[in-house]
């Protein structure tokens, strides 16, 4: 399994949009299959600018929208 971080943006209350970095993560073929909240934390001050770093480069990659990671599979019954 992979992960990056990537933008997700959500629907906010009033269909007002927000948008938030998380740590998403993929299948083998590369489909995100997941998120969680992307944190900040190092051993160092160097380790923390080294995060935020990574943190903006992911950034410049295209937006997820948070409702593609809710598509239901079907599946066919044993």
């Amino acid at each position: 399994m992979t992960w990056n971080y990537r933008v997700v943006k959500f629907d906010g209350a009033f269909d007002e949009p927000y948008f938030e970095i998380k740590e998403v993560y993929y299948d083998r073929d590369g489909n995100p299959t997941g998120y969680c909240d992307a944190t900040v934390a190092g051993e160092t001050f160097e380790d923390i600018i080294t995060v935020l770093d990574q943190m903006k480069a992911d950034a410049t990659r295209a937006v997820l929208m948070e409702k593609e990671f809710y598509r239901v599979e079907k599946r066919e019954e044993l």
